[in-house]
């Protein structure tokens, strides 16, 4: 992983594969191992691929992964690691890399580098890679089970604290990756963590917090910029402060289980502080919004099955959640179960979205956490920000009798004059000179639209990423869009605020930045251009913000900016070496 300057604050793990914006296009067997409880069979696995390549991967879809139901993997390599995703396939992962590889795609894994078979635990030749003098079994506590699927098919714990352990759970992430994986998912976090499920009760033993942040970061060293890594059933304690600094990607909603709009967007509304913070992935997303956006975390909703769908309005609903929220899109119906429906996860305007690096937000209405304040954040109406420029914005009816209108203004929520063309991404239609959006939605219906503001190039703040103590706020008057982001200050963690613009061409090009400063005196930010592989443009600089008569009172200031040709990630950072504080309402580049 490039090494960030040491004036620009970091609390994320800032991999290549955050910065980029959402996650990965792909497809999981989830939707057969679900509803046949047993790992899928090769042959499916196969024919699964074969359409994949054929229908999807056209349009993007240029991974194929497993999913869980491992327990049935019990051959192993001499460090115990597994070479196949179940005993009864006849070729291991080596060869289904070259297969997909030889079609244009690629392998992800599921699997938890802390656990240890069964097989390897009974076996004392198999010893830890680089530790000869190391047995595989002397890493697990006795009776540290995690599963098990009958007489030798059991899973165990690894404990960190045991040596030999950070060479077994580091070498099994480079295992992967030197086996050509770049998307590892790594489950049953929670867990680990706390040995407790909500649902269920205790499940096992109790490994704690410090024993937690040393596996992550344990794996994040290991995986580098090489490997996403998707943490699943993560506790997300304290602000995902542990899943952020050592994670790409998190879960943030409970298991798709057999699909439909419950899964989608009903059951528990509410906050729960244990795995899963909220229920469907409308409220996950909604919650856990202030901590998404490139460099930050890419949130994960989870499976998507349109054949449990009752109808092509609540189809498209779910795919136009998933793009506009960042998340990746995860293909889980099968060949032989996706029917019709294959057409919700290929239409080429939604997809030119994703391309781009789209991460949107629901439109908050203060500086609440969403646990804190239910109504801080409006799970409906959602807006995201374009390297070009231009705006994503997606509106929803989640209810389940009413037909409602939704609308978005252009001036007041989302911060530009003079209006815009509006297109409609699955009418394929357009019209300018538009100044809002509104429109009707008949119960679970949605709409998706690029609006493309007639003037200007400005960036709002609150649609970009934060990092670290920064935070979106609207106790102050003045601001143009919905709020702007404060916490740019000492005592702030790390405050970073992140936009992602687009030239053409290498070169200079003027900045000015919409501020507020009431401290009495003059603050400074850390301002630096880097390239999504986090590569510097330039030097980081130091920019002035003179103090103004009130934190009503929003003044500007100009600059210039070294910028790459294509997309550049310009960063704002209150550093240990500034000064003051300031709020920060956009950038106009």
């Amino acid at each position: 992983m490039p090494t960030a300057l040491p004036s620009v604050p970091r609390t994320s793990r800032n991999s290549v594969w955050s910065r980029r914006g959402p996650g990965p296009l792909y497809w999981n067997t989830y939707g057969y191992n679900f509803p046949n409880d047993a790992p899928i069979p090769e042959a499916q696995w196969r024919a699964n691929i074969d359409w994949l390549a054929r229908d999807f991967a056209p349009s993007g879809y240029t991974m194929a992964n497993t999913d869980g139901w491992v327990e049935w993997s019990t051959r192993t390599t001499d460090n115990g690691y597994v070479i196949s995703y179940s005993d009864e396939w006849e070729h291991d992962w080596r060869y289904w890399q070259g297969y997909l590889h030889k079609r244009g795609m690629e392998l992800g894994v599921y699997y938890n580098p802390l656990w240890v078979t069964e097989s390897a635990l009974l076996d004392r030749s198999k010893t830890v890679l680089g530790r000869p003098d190391i047995a595989v079994a002397d890493l697990v506590a006795p009776g540290d089970l995690f599963s098990t699927k009958g007489e030798g098919r059991g899973l165990y714990w690894v404990d960190v604290n045991r040596a030999g352990a950070k060479e077994y759970v580091q070498g099994y992430v480079r295992y992967f990756a030197e086996l050509g994986v770049r998307y590892l998912r790594v489950d049953f976090l929670s867990w680990y963590e706390t040995g407790m499920d909500a649902g269920i009760g205790e499940v096992g033993v109790r490994h704690g917090r410090e024993a937690y942040a040393t596996a992550l970061s344990w794996m994040d060293e290991a995986a580098g910029d090489t490997m996403l890594l998707s943490l699943v059933m993560p506790q997300l304690e304290n602000d995902a402060e542990l899943e952020l600094a050592h994670g790409d990607m998190v879960r943030i909603n409970a298991d798709a289980d057999r699909g439909g709009w419950q899964r989608l967007s009903g059951g528990r509304q509410n906050y729960q502080p244990v795995w899963p913070n909220w229920f469907n992935p409308f409220c996950g997303f909604t919650g856990w919004s202030h901590r998404s956006g490139r460099g930050q975390l890419i949130l994960d909703g989870d499976f998507l099955m349109p054949s449990t769908l009752a109808d092509d309005e609540e189809r498209k609903t779910m795919i136009n959640l998933m793009v506009i929220a960042g998340s990746p899109v995860t293909i889980a119906d099968t060949h032989e179960t996706i029917g019709e429906y294959g057409w919700v996860f290929t239409n080429p305007e939604l997809l030119a979205l994703h391309r781009a690096g789209l991460v949107g937000r629901p439109l908050f209405r203060n500086g609440l956490r969403y646990w804190d304040d239910p109504a801080a954040r409006d799970t409906e109406r959602w807006a995201g920000q374009l390297p070009d420029g231009s705006w994503a914005v997606a509106l929803f009816n989640r209810g389940d009798h009413d037909t409602v209108t939704r609308s978005i203004d252009f001036a007041a929520d989302l911060g530009f004059d003079g209006g815009g063309t509006v297109r409609d991404l699955w009418a394929h239609t357009e019209q300018g000179g538009q100044g809002s959006i509104t429109v009707s939605l008949r119960p679970h219906a949605s709409r998706i639209f690029r609006v493309t503001p007639a003037r200007g190039r400005r960036y709002q703040a609150v649609f970009a990423a934060w990092g670290g103590g920064a935070n979106f706020n609207n106790n102050h008057l003045n601001h143009r869009s919905i709020g702007f982001v404060d916490k740019l200050e000492a005592a702030s963690v790390g405050p970073t605020v992140t936009f992602a613009v687009q030239v053409s061409n290498t070169g200079n090009y003027p900045i000015r930045y919409r501020y507020a400063n009431a401290m009495g005196y003059r603050a400074t930010m850390t301002v630096i251009a880097e390239r999504v592989d986090g590569t510097a443009v330039a030097a980081p600089s130091s920019v002035a913000f003179p103090h103004l008569s009130a934190w009503d009172v929003w003044g500007t200031v100009p600059g210039e900016i070294v910028l790459d040709a294509g997309v550049n990630l310009i960063t704002v950072a209150r550093s240990a070496s500034d000064q003051g504080a300031i709020n920060l309402n956009f950038i106009e580049v």
